[in-house]
């Protein structure tokens, strides 16, 4: 398969588990398309034409023209120079690697981080949070996502895979989608008695036990084991990056009890305990494995012949 038709599958699998719906996607894409014709020449030439398809933008090809043949690629959370040079020593050895498959994004991905974080009004609004509260918090939120970002070498791995001749693209949101609905199909939508039971529930799910096993488990960040969770959801399994901490009294005002997350800052964390919001956090790296292993899941149905090679914190597990 080309790397184009491959990476375009990976964005359909996006948009189909997109907590925003395809009508408000298409939507959006349709108002970037509207937004080039208005531009005038010289504005022309910094217009990203990907974002007129492709409604991810911490998601893309970061290197080649998507025309190359794949089949073996390595797969992981974070790739970066490091992962490129082994790769380079593997087929060396022999083991034919034509790409990577990475999940957090870099280069121009990395860039534009910020853009995908509006989507995280659309998530509230699935808890019950008004938009137009959770808007009033996100735009600071981004503009300090985009500072942070913007002064780091943001192109040095795209570039080192050029150079070894490789193909890459990232996955980041699209990926982050498909978990964003397994934890929400697999725990939030089922009734517990405790926090305690939810993390259990959570290490039989292959990956969290897995990765409990190598001393990295899911954990209570704020409650107790016996705890009760009232109303449980994953507001922050997917948006590019975390929200503000004013999202924590957000949801406790929309009687949201327990929140599922990948990562928890102090901020956010003093916000729950002054809110009596229970926080657990999930393996970041493991809840990440579950969506490209989803991902990856779809990819094989399309494409038979795809094989991976398991790197940089990823662990394959295949499901029907």
């Amino acid at each position: 398969m080309k790397l184009e038709q491959l990476f375009r599958i990976g964005v359909e699998a996006g948009i189909a588990a997109d907590p925003r719906g395809k009508k408000r996607i298409e939507k959006e894409l349709k108002k970037y398309q509207d937004k080039k014709k208005k531009l005038e020449k010289e504005e022309l030439k910094f217009f990203d034409e990907e974002r007129t398809w492709n409604p991810f933008s911490d998601s893309r090809i970061i290197a080649g023209t998507g025309k190359e043949d794949v089949k073996r690629l390595m797969v992981g959370i974070d790739i970066e120079t490091a992962e490129m040079l082994l790769a380079d020593r593997l087929n060396q050895r022999g083991d034919k690697i034509d790409g990577f498959f990475m999940h957090h994004p870099e280069g121009r991905a990395l860039a534009d981080l910020e853009k995908i974080m509006p989507m995280q009004i659309d998530v509230l609004a699935c808890s019950g949070v008004p938009v137009n509260q959770a808007e009033g918090y996100m735009r600071p939120r981004m503009e300090k996502i985009w500072r942070a970002i913007h002064p780091d070498n943001l192109f040095r791995h795209e570039r080192a895979a050029q150079l070894l001749g490789f193909v890459a693209f990232n996955i980041h949101t699209p990926a982050d989608n498909l978990v964003y609905q397994f934890i929400t199909k697999t725990i939030c939508e089922k009734e517990f008695d405790s926090l305690g039971e939810i993390v259990s529930a959570l290490h039989e799910i292959p990956e969290y036990e897995q990765y409990a096993k190598k001393g990295n488990p899911v954990i209570i960040a704020n409650g107790s084991r016996d705890g009760r969770p009232g109303k449980v959801v994953a507001s922050e399994f997917t948006g590019g990056t975390n929200g503000p901490e004013e999202f924590m009294e957000l949801q406790a005002n929309a009687g949201v009890g327990t929140i599922l997350t990948m990562h928890t800052t102090d901020k956010s964390l003093e916000a729950a305990k002054k809110h009596h919001v229970n926080l657990i956090q999930c393996s970041h790296i493991a809840s990440d494995t579950i969506g490209v292993n989803l991902m990856l899941d779809i990819m094989s149905r399309k494409e038979k012949n795809l094989s991976v090679v398991e790197a940089s914190g990823f662990i394959r597990v295949k499901r029907r």
